[in-house]
């Protein structure tokens, strides 16, 4: 069977949803719907059920989503297996990415290795944390990049950096008065925050309940998954939120915002890549990694 058609067809079962996944894979909806026929053709079977208002799978199309998590992982084995003993470094690479990495930590690196290694086309997905380690093992990505402290088992973490949180705030907030915020006048501001299982809340969060704060006191007015969007609803005084420094250009400053630290607390984390541990990277997996620690180390 067609990797590239059953991974089409999983976004589909999971979706019931032709738009959705093909809006999830950045794919037309003609794009998956012919290949959704194609390996209905393959296997001389229906999968789904459509009509006018809904989509439902078929008792085949079910019994192919239980086993398509195992397909996708057992054809990411075999090409893994194939290209570590070649030594090659080639080919397509899959990579899973939180989004501060993926929007500001990776995007260097990848130039990097664009220029040492054109033969490799690369495809990331922004996903948060939890949904990374998910993908990875999935085989759905090839090596995955997250925030925060992180257990799972079967992934391997490799630390590449620290990374501080920051409090933000519009450019007119009364915070800007002050060196550093007191924890008791943040909590009386509305706040803008990440979605659950991102990197960035869990660890902000943890800090925070270190701190002796009932996170089930806070008053959080939205929820926003993009930190450009948290950035312009901060800035047009929303409420405040914590963000990466990362997010922050060089010198920290950004127009309409101001960024303080919180008084005592001092807010950081692990930026890490994941591989699987029962398994060797790929090498252009690795030679990317390799990219991302010399750059740590440049920092």
């Amino acid at each position: 069977m067609d990797e590239r058609r059953v991974e089409i067809f999983a976004a589909v079962a999971r979706r019931l949803s032709f738009s959705e996944a093909a809006r999830a894979l950045h794919l037309s909806q003609p794009a998956v719907s012919q290949q959704v026929a194609a390996l209905e053709s393959e296997l001389g079977s229906r999968l789904f059920e459509r009509t006018t208002r809904r989509v439902r799978l078929t008792a085949a199309g079910a019994a192919l989503l239980a086993r398509s998590e195992t397909l996708l992982r057992e054809h990411a084995e075999a090409r893994r297996a194939v290209a570590a003993a070649e030594g090659r470094i080639e080919g397509d690479l899959q990579v899973a990415a939180s989004l501060t990495i993926g929007a500001y930590v990776l995007p260097p690196a990848l130039a990097t290795l664009a220029l040492r290694h054109p033969e490799v086309r690369v495809r990331v997905t922004i996903e948060n944390s939890e949904q990374v380690v998910g993908s990875l093992l999935a085989g759905r990505a090839d090596i995955g990049f997250v925030e925060g402290e992180l257990s799972a088992p079967g992934v391997v973490l490799h630390v590449l950096r620290s990374d501080e949180l920051v409090l933000v705030a519009a450019a007119n907030h009364r915070f800007a008065s002050m060196e550093q915020v007191a924890l008791s006048d943040l909590l009386s501001e509305p706040f803008v925050l990440r979605e659950q299982g991102s990197g960035t809340r869990q660890v902000a969060e943890a800090h925070l309940r270190k701190a002796g704060v009932d996170l089930d006191g806070l008053r959080v007015i939205a929820e926003l998954s993009g930190i450009d969007a948290i950035k312009a609803a901060v800035a047009a005084g929303l409420g405040v939120s914590i963000i990466s420094r990362s997010a922050l250009p060089a010198g920290g400053h950004v127009e309409g915002l101001i960024h303080r630290r919180i008084e005592g607390m001092r807010m950081t984390r692990e930026m890490a890549a994941v591989t699987l541990a029962a398994s060797i990277p790929l090498p252009a997996a690795r030679s990317l990694l390799a990219v991302l620690e010399a750059k740590s180390r440049e920092t």
